[in-house]
């Protein structure tokens, strides 16, 4: 059972100033990118950052996520089938396209043959459109979920904690010896102060739906569910005992940390363990704890799930 809560007070009161990205520099020298980024922090303190990511794992990552489509996992699901069926002496195998959907990714084919043969032939070609599907997605970070193909968050934290590793250790620099909570708002005011952009016009975003985290600091915008994966990716090393989940709901995604709870945080619970919410996606400076009213109603209502982003 997934649970959450929030004190009422929080649920109605307004949220902070927008948060304010001073400056953003990029400099691409040899097989790194440096930045420089400046930016006022939730006491309006100013902030000044510098750092290096490797230009592989950048360039990578947007391979990655601009390619993925599902027409060409169309396409691999036909190869797949029709090498399936290459050794098939006596069943001949039919395909036609028709129009897109998750389930059957628009694939629709007839087998012709001895009736006896067909039912095995019909397994085979089953299982190998289930387990190209599962193949691909998982090749692109993906996952199937019902009628839809999402973002696998859990891989996709997995896959860039290392590619972000100069960032928080670069936080974690500044942060000195702070305690837990202290670090954990100066990384969500880092990623709270990035442009926010919904990545909808694809032409401008360079193909993106989901800015993957490298992708995130060098395009230096993007939506919630695209830094509440980089912030998780970073508390790895910033707060490398404490676990984190993302919490899904209609048309939004938060960040959960499992620091110790305080009076009038907004929280979700997963597998007995208490998770504090922190919105990610700016552009409020919303301290640990603290969601928007949307977000908090949809709280309130159990209308979200939980993943854990485990290791």
């Amino acid at each position: 059972m997934l649970l959450g809560g929030i004190a009422l007070a929080v649920a109605g009161a307004p949220l902070p100033a927008a948060a304010r990205q001073l400056s953003f520099e990029r400099r691409r020298r040899g097989a790194q990118t440096q930045y420089r980024v400046r930016w006022l922090d939730h006491d309006q303190r100013e902030r000044d950052i510098s750092f290096a990511l490797a230009a592989a794992e950048i360039d990578q990552a947007a391979r990655l996520f601009r390619e993925f489509s599902l027409e060409a996992m169309r396409d691999y699901l036909e190869a797949a089938m029709r090498q399936a069926a290459a050794g098939w002496t006596e069943v001949t195998l039919q395909i036609e396209r028709r129009p897109m959907a998750v389930d059957t990714m628009g694939i629709s084919y007839r087998l012709l043959g001895p009736p006896p043969l067909l039912g095995e032939a019909g397994r085979q070609i089953k299982d190998t459109i289930e387990q190209g599907r599962a193949r691909y997605t998982s090749a692109y970070l993906r996952r199937v979920d019902g009628s839809t193909i999402s973002v696998d968050y859990v891989a996709a934290t997995r896959r860039y904690v290392r590619a972000l590793w100069p960032l928080a250790q670069a936080l974690l620099a500044i942060a000195g010896n702070a305690d837990e909570r202290t670090r954990l708002a100066l990384a969500l005011s880092f990623f709270q102060a990035i442009p926010y952009d919904e990545l909808t016009d694809r032409v401008r975003n360079g193909g993106y739906d989901f800015a993957p985290p490298p992708t995130l600091v060098d395009l230096n915008r993007g939506d919630c569910d695209s830094k509440a994966v980089a912030l998780a990716c970073v508390l790895r090393a910033v707060m490398p005992g404490r676990l984190s989940a993302m919490a899904t709901m209609p048309g939004h995604a938060i960040l959960a940390v499992d620091v110790p709870w305080r009076e009038g945080d907004a929280w979700v619970r997963r597998d007995g363990r208490v998770f504090i919410a922190v919105e990610a996606a700016g552009p409020a400076m919303a301290p640990v704890g603290q969601v928007a009213p949307q977000t908090a109603r949809f709280l309130d209502r159990q209308q979200f799930s939980v993943w854990p982003l485990r290791a």
